[in-house]
C-alpha cells in the first residue's frame, strides 16, 4: 500500500490496541481495587506496549503480503511489554512526587514515556536496516504519546466516564501515528511497485499500490524468499518482499549512502548461473555488480517493474 494508506492503517492498529489494552486494564482493575497510581500507570504502560508491539509486526506484515509469523508477533509483544514496563518503572518517582501537585503533567510525562519507549521498541525490529529508525521511531513515539497524553488529560475533565477508554484509544493511536510518519517525513525516496508478470506479485502488491520509503544509511535486501524460511526472531531477512518467481530469494540490495542511491545484486545472486537466470536491469540496462540510482529511474527484477523516485535529483 502507499505510504500514506500504511500511516492510516497503523493508526487504525493503534487504536485498536489502544481499546483492548483499555479492556484488559480495566478487568485488572476490577480484580486489584485500590490499587496506587503508580501500580496503574505501570499495568497501563506493560498492557499497551504489548498489544501495540503484537498487532503491529502481525499487521505490517501482513499488509506487506507475506506470512505472518507467530513467533515474531510474540517478539513484538514481548519487547512491547517491556518497553512499556520499563517506562511504567521509570514513571513510579516522578508520579510519586509530582500527581498530588501536577497531575496534568503527570499524566502528560507518564504517556510521553510509554510513547517513546515503546517506539523504541518497534523501532528495533528495522535497526538492521538503519539504526537511525530507532531514534526516529523514540522521536516518533514520543511526540504520540505527548499528544495522546495532552488529550487524556482533557478528556478526564470533560467526559469522566470515558475517559480512559478514549484516552487509552487516542493514545494508542498517536504512538503508532507517530512511529509510522517518522520515517515518512524523514524520507529521502520512495520504490514504487509498477507491474508484475507474476500474478502473485501483482495481486498482492498491484492492488494496494505498495511503496516503500527510503532514507540515506537504509540497506534493504530485495528478493523472493518468504518469511517461513527466515531465522531471525523478530524481522524479516527481506527487507522488499516480492513474491515473483522470477526473482531470487536473495536478488538485489538498495543502499543510501553518501547522498546517493545504489542498486546491486546480491552476493547470492551474482554468480554467472544467476546473471543468466535473474533479470535485473536499470534504465534497461543489466546491472552485474551495482548501479547508481536517479530519479525516476525504471528498475526491472525478475518479471517485476518499481520506480524509484528521489527527492535528491528534483
Amino acid at each position: 500500500m502507499s505510504l500514506y494508506q500504511t500511516l492510516y492503517f497503523m493508526s487504525l492498529v493503534g487504536g485498536m490496541a489502544g481499546l483492548f489494552s483499555w479492556v484488559l486494564v480495566a478487568l485488572v482493575s476490577m480484580v486489584i481495587t485500590n490499587q496506587p497510581l503508580w501500580v496503574s500507570d505501570l499495568v497501563s504502560a506493560t498492557i499497551l506496549g504489548a498489544f501495540i508491539g503484537g498487532l503491529t509486526v502481525g499487521f505490517s506484515d501482513h499488509w506487506s503480503g507475506n506470512r505472518v509469523l507467530p513467533r515474531w508477533v510474540i517478539s513484538g509483544l514481548l519487547i512491547g511489554m517491556a518497553a512499556g514496563a520499563s517506562a511504567g518503572a521509570l514513571q513510579i518517582p516522578i508520579t510519586n512526587n509530582l500527581a498530588q501537585q501536577a497531575p496534568v503533567l503527570t499524566r502528560l510525562i507518564a504517556w510521553m514515556l510509554a510513547g517513546s519507549f515503546i517506539g523504541c521498541g518497534l523501532g528495533l525490529r528495522w535497526a538492521g536496516v538503519n539504526p537511525a529508525r530507532v531514534a526516529h521511531a523514540f522521536a516518533g513515539g514520543l511526540i504520540g504519546g505527548a499528544l495522546g497524553g495532552l488529550i487524556f488529560a482533557g478528556l478526564s475533565a470533560s467526559v469522566p466516564d470515558l475517559s480512559q477508554a478514549l484516552g487509552f484509544v487516542v493514545i494508542g493511536v498517536g504512538i503508532c501515528f507517530g512511529v509510522t510518519l517518522a520515517p515518512i517525513l524523514l524520507r529521502d525516496g520512495v520504490l514504487q511497485f509498477v507491474s508484475s508478470g507474476d500474478a502473485r506479485a501483482q495481486s498482492k502488491l498491484g492492488r494496494t499500490h505498495k511503496e516503500w520509503e527510503i532514507q540515506q544509511g537504509d540497506s534493504y535486501v530485495i528478493g523472493s524468499q518468504s518469511q517461513d524460511l527466515s531465522r531471525s526472531r523478530y524481522r524479516p531477512e527481506i527487507d522488499v518482499f516480492i513474491p515473483d518467481s522470477a526473482m531470487a530469494p536473495r536478488h538485489a540490495i538498495l543502499l543510501g549512502k553518501g547522498g546517493r542511491f545504489f542498486l546491486a545484486r546480491h552476493p547470492s545472486a551474482s554468480d554467472q548461473a544467476s546473471l543468466a537466470r535473474y533479470q535485473l536491469r536499470v534504465r534497461g540496462k543489466t546491472v552485474v555488480t551495482s548501479q547508481e540510482l536517479r530519479n525516476s529511474d525504471d528498475i526491472l527484477l525478475g518479471r517485476t517493474a518499481l520506480r524509484f523516485v528521489t527527492r535528491k535529483d528534483k
